[in-house]
């Protein structure tokens, strides 16, 4: 062994004094006021100002904005930021200190990294500037996050946004081992993963951009996936590769190396296609509304509104129904009520004729029979009698009791077929209506499979319409629902 090979061997040892000499001293003073966390943790690192190297544009953002989303999804966040060496190892003992009893342990990192003989490292912010003047034990090696990481019993996730293109590399020292291009760019493949998922900003032994906008392309796609509800941590980091390939133009593809042995959601609330699902085609229109009230920008608003449409013209249909049956039987009860007492007054009235056709009969038998009718003298018959003028009066207002309860009859069946009549206009608009809604639902339903995929569509937008879609677009058309933005759409069709 060589002189040198001797004094590097020393030097990793003291260094891995060191950190033991930081573990120790952390745990006996209590850096961390809070050692164990059962729930989910976060160790969030961004370096950006190096004092050796041009600054980075996105780190300090891309670390602020993922701590930021993940305390909203419930972690306990220990953040870094332009940590040098002593404090990245410090952060890891803070880190690792927390996990004891998680169900889960992540961390991320924006910032340099590189690979020497096919082990990575991340290049803490005092790594030295001069060329061949930086040793390994300079940096933070992957392993010793690996190893933080271990002390969960839960799920572990290290998410690397570290793959830019370093200036670091031609500042390694060389020596016996590290001679001929054993330097690569990029980061490795790490192996045994078992139970871990492991993201890579892009693909192993390739450089990423740091991007043009406050965050670089592979965590800009991992915040927006990660406020997605529902989304499994597998499918997730998927869809981030899609993304990050799309709007890179395929100039860079993140890698994910995935064992975990069950599901993990880092948004676990319930997404607007489980929850739609969870609805059913029995739904009612306040579940409905509380859907759109829940999720106002997903693209299953549509359906929901159609849906409630047809709901609440089914609603009304039954309320012309049950109003019309309502009218139909105060009106047959009166109607009853009606002929009943155009009976009873008919009888009466017949009752009273004949009781005074029968006195008549009986007067005309008691006068003299020598003596006309006609000659019997007003003197000789009874006095006007109050009881013949009562008879008629009553005779009179039993009369014309009939003829006004004929007349109500008449009006009460006429304006019980006029309730008939407009009771059939009005369901016959209703299932129009109701028709015309079912059509809009069908048409939403047609759109059901492909919503959850259609954000994932990596080829470059085309302006030649599918048939599927122009059949969509004609429908609604006809049905007067389409927007403005569609009616251009609408003529490629033609």
């Amino acid at each position: 062994m060589t002189g040198n090979d001797l004094a590097e061997a020393g030097a990793v040892k003291i260094i891995r004094f060191v950190g033991l000499l930081i573990f120790l001293l952390a745990t006996a003073f209590g850096i961390s006021t809070e050692v164990r966390a059962e729930g989910r943790v976060a160790l969030v690192v961004g370096n950006a100002t190096y004092l050796n190297a041009p600054p980075l544009r996105n780190s300090k953002n891309d670390a602020d904005d993922i701590s930021q989303q993940l305390r909203r999804l419930d972690f306990d966040v220990v953040d870094g930021r332009d940590l040098d060496g002593r404090g990245m190892r410090m952060a890891l003992t803070r880190f690792a200190q927390k996990l004891k009893g998680s169900e889960a342990a992540l961390f991320y990192y924006s910032g340099h990294g590189l690979q020497i003989e096919g082990q990575n490292y991340l290049v803490p912010v005092d790594a030295p500037g001069d060329e061949g003047s930086m040793m390994p034990f300079d940096l933070v090696k992957l392993d010793e996050v690996i190893e933080a990481l271990g002390y969960t019993s839960g799920i572990r996730l290290l998410i690397l946004d570290a793959c830019r293109n370093s200036p670091f590399a031609k500042r390694v020292a060389q020596h016996g081992s590290t001679r001929g291009g054993e330097l690569t760019r990029g980061l490795a493949r790490i192996e045994r993963t078992q139970g871990m998922l492991i993201a890579y900003s892009t693909q192993p032994n390739m450089v990423a951009a740091d991007g043009t906008g406050r965050n670089s392309p592979f965590t800009q796609a991992l915040l927006q996936e990660m406020q997605v509800p529902g989304l499994e941590v597998g499918t997730l980091f998927r869809h981030v590769a899609i993304d990050v390939n799309r709007d890179t133009q395929g100039r860079q593809t993140p890698e994910l190396s995935f064992s975990l042995l069950g599901e993990f959601y880092l948004n676990s609330q319930e997404s607007d296609l489980d929850a739609w699902k969870r609805l059913g085609p029995s739904a009612n229109a306040d579940a409905l509304k509380e859907f759109i009230a829940k999720f106002p920008t997903s693209s299953l608003i549509d359906a929901a509104r159609a849906r409630i449409a047809a709901l609440e013209i089914t609603s009304e249909r039954e309320r012309l129904i049950r109003e019309y049956a309502e009218k139909e039987r105060q009106l047959r009860l009166e109607l009853e009520q009606a002929e009943a007492g155009f009976r009873k007054t008919s009888a009466e009235l017949d009752e009273l004729r004949k009781r005074n056709e029968a006195r008549r009969v009986d007067e005309q038998h008691v006068m003299p029979q020598n003596q006309s009718t006609d000659q019997v003298s007003a003197a000789n018959l009874p006095p006007a009698s109050e009881k013949k003028e009562q008879e008629k009066k009553e005779q009179d207002r039993l009369a014309a009791e009939v003829t006004a309860l004929e007349a109500n009859k008449k009006r009460l069946e006429a304006e019980r077929a006029s309730l008939e009549e407009a009771l059939k206009e009005k369901l016959f608009k209703t299932q129009s209506d109701r028709e015309q809604a079912d059509r809009r639902v069908a048409i939403e339903n047609a759109r059901l499979p492909s919503t959850a995929t259609e954000k994932r569509v990596t080829t470059a937008p085309t302006h030649q319409r599918s048939s599927a879609n122009c059949q969509e677009l004609t429908a609604r058309a006809q049905l007067g629902d389409i927007a403005e933005a569609d009616r251009s759409a609408l003529k490629l069709c033609r």
